[in-house]
């Protein structure tokens, strides 16, 4: 056989397998766990487990962000006030926490009177954040309605813009999106997220208008279209005793209908282990139940209509409880993904209603004004205006915290929090039986490559996931030691480590060379090994959907690295010797497999990556594939070398 040839073997080639078993495998757990959740849902029979079950959502959503900073008093600094066609515009910056800076407008009509009904407008995902012309759109069209209006920017869209270099015309990571993954990902790292930020800032901005003399304090309501439809139910979940009445716009859909589209979401959108405890969108609704919300519909939004419509079907149940099913309402404008004309309209009329207990009259588009106009800073931004800080500041903060409390364990302490930790992951998914499938050679069937025989193997790391491998040893020999070999690529590069393979076979070696999941032979397409790993993926998809369902990628690696400890110990005996080669980022499966399994006797890295902290610690680091080693809180736990320290050999 020649070298081409060695690596077009696949578990295909052995039996009839599933291409697509990694999305599948996240669907039915998906499934399994909302059906679970539906279940507990339609149980609420009346007010008291209603409240129960809002506690309960509440609660796993606060654990999901890994709960809000520290709550202190807001400082607001009303920069500039003017007049636009009848209504009066107010500049603001917000101090939510120190040094931690946000922007916003607030609008109100003309000469009113005493207090007024107030609303709280977060912004979706445009680089122009709350100056967006859709949503100056919003803002103004409520305020005309008799209310109090702001529109608040989310980090990383309008004037709060992290990654502002001096010199540079464009900031280094691009707005919205893009830097709420870049710097989220580090979040996750230290054990925080990027969401409670999101979060903070809105609960601080309710406050805010609570505390306006011009606010009826008990009459705020809250919208949002697509990250502000987000940032809507985000704020439904946390602080629903703060909010009157809401009106999320282009999001609320469910689980099943985003599985089902495969459409990516942003990183403050994954909410870990909420779908694991059984919470889907329904949920989001039910924490306001029994006030009034009205969900702002497009029919042809990415956040598909028939999500949205199973989620009202499910929640109106809980309204039922208290005989006020007419307080939640949908509205549906023929239109894409958008806050559109009609649906600025639809929520000001809602939000009259609700909170004044009048309609609004429909009313033409709002004249647009310039962005200088409305900015509340002197550059347009707070990094250059007022030195603000940014997310990556507060990851610096939790690493200090982390430091400080691993210097107070002993190196026993922090080994035994790291064998917990590991431990932690293998019980995320129940012990698999040892089904090993192998090729029987047929007449004249050629499976030797130079002096080596290889023997191509598949099997199940756990239910319905399974990894492949190629067994190679020389010719007519039975080693009593092997190397398991992983790298990226697995069995498909087995041409650029063949000189590896051959070298260890020449001492004695049997090598096992693994495709562990979503690479190699059992990537299902979600990832290729020659294209970079950034921004909406298959494979960040693939991981995102674990992390909702209590799972990582990194998880099922180390899963499966174990798993192949004893396909190695099936193919030569109990007593072998089995030691792990790595190459690149694959070394930190070994090191915790090794840290778990005392079978494995030693770790080899080759160009191996050395501090997964470095990605966190850097403002700037390479996020090519960063799911790939992201598990959520691993560095208050351990890095790279205490592994290596936990697993030596005494």
């Amino acid at each position: 056989m020649n070298i081409a040839d060695i690596s077009k073997f696949s578990s295909a080639s052995i039996l009839g397998v599933n291409p697509n078993q990694l999305e599948i495998f996240a669907d039915n757990l998906t499934r399994q766990n909302l059906e679970r959740g539906d279940k507990v849902r339609e149980q609420l029979k009346d007010e008291a487990a209603l409240k129960e079950y809002q506690a309960a959502v509440g609660a796993s959503f606060n654990r999901a962000i890994c709960g809000l900073p520290e709550k202190v008093e807001v400082k607001v600094n009303i920069t500039k006030t003017f007049e636009t066609e009848g209504l009066q515009c107010e500049n603001l910056i917000l101090e939510t926490l120190p040094g931690w800076f946000a922007t916003a407008n607030v609008y109100k009509p003309l000469n009113s009177e005493g207090k007024l009904p107030a609303v709280l407008m977060v912004c979706g995902h445009s680089a122009e954040g709350r100056m967006d012309e859709d949503y100056q759109n919003v803002q103004r069209l409520i305020a005309r309605a008799g209310f109090v209006v702001m529109g608040l920017d989310p980090l990383g869209q309008g004037e709060r813009l992290s990654y502002l270099e001096e010199g540079k015309d464009k900031p280094c990571i691009p707005p919205c999106v893009k830097e709420h993954e870049y710097a989220g990902i580090q979040c996750l790292l230290a054990g925080t997220t990027v969401t409670r930020y999101f979060v903070h800032d809105g609960i601080s901005a309710l406050d805010y208008l609570a505390s306006r003399s011009d606010v009826i304090p008990d009459k705020i309501g809250v919208t949002g279209s697509s990250g502000g439809g987000t940032q809507t139910s985000m704020l439904m979940m946390a602080a629903p005793e703060k909010i009157a009445a809401a009106a999320p716009a282009t999001f609320v859909t469910d689980r099943m209908a985003i599985m089902n589209t495969r459409i990516p979401q942003d990183l403050e959108q994954i909410w870990p282990d909420m779908a694991k405890d059984g919470f889907d969108h329904a949920d989001i609704l039910a924490c306001m139940a029994p006030k009034p919300v009205m969900l702002l519909l497009a029919d042809s939004d990415f956040f598909p209509l028939e999500g949205s419509h199973r989620s009202l079907e499910k929640a109106r149940k809980l309204w039922a409880i208290s005989g006020n099913e007419d307080k939640l309402e949908e509205f549906t404008d023929a239109s894409r993904h958008n806050f559109t004309h009609n649906l600025a309209n639809a929520a000001a009329d809602f939000f009259s209603r609700a909170l004044k207990g009048s309609p609004a009259p429909y009313r033409e588009k709002e004249k647009i004004l310039e962005l200088p106009l409305l900015q509340a800073t002197k550059t347009g931004q707070v990094v250059t205006s007022l030195s603000s800080r940014i997310v990556h500041d507060f990851v610096l903060d939790e690493l200090k915290q982390i430091d400080k409390k691993k210097a107070e364990q002993s190196p026993a302490e922090r080994r035994q929090k790291a064998s917990d930790f590991v431990a932690s992951l293998l019980k995320k998914a129940d012990d698999y039986p040892l089904y090993i499938k192998r090729i029987y050679p047929k007449e004249n069937m050629d499976l030797s490559v130079y002096n080596l025989d290889l023997q191509p193997l598949t099997w199940f790391v756990q239910e319905d996931i399974y990894n492949f491998g190629i067994y190679f040893k020389k010719y007519s020999e039975n080693p009593d030691k092997t190397v398991i070999a992983l790298w990226d690529g697995g069995v498909t590069l087995l041409h650029r480590y063949l000189c590896s393979i051959m070298e260890l076979c020449e001492r004695g070696y049997g090598v096992f060379v693994v495709d562990l999941i979503g690479t190699g032979t059992v990537s299902d397409g979600l990832y290729h090994y020659w294209n970079p790993d950034f921004y909406y993926t298959r494979l960040t998809k693939f991981c995102a959907d674990l992390l909702v369902n209590g799972d990582s990628l990194p998880a099922m690696r180390v899963r499966g690295v174990l798993k192949a400890v004893d396909v190695a110990e099936d193919i030569a005996g109990k007593d072998s010797e089995i030691s792990i080669l790595t190459h690149g980022h694959f070394n930190l499966y070994a090191l915790m497999a090794k840290l778990a399994d005392s079978r494995i006797k030693k770790v080899t890295e080759r160009a191996p990556l050395e501090s997964l902290r470095s990605l966190a610690e850097h403002k700037y680091y390479n996020h090519n594939n960063a799911y790939t080693v992201m598990l959520p809180g691993i560095l208050q736990v351990f890095d790279i070398e205490d592994l290596r320290e936990f697993t030596k050999e005494d």
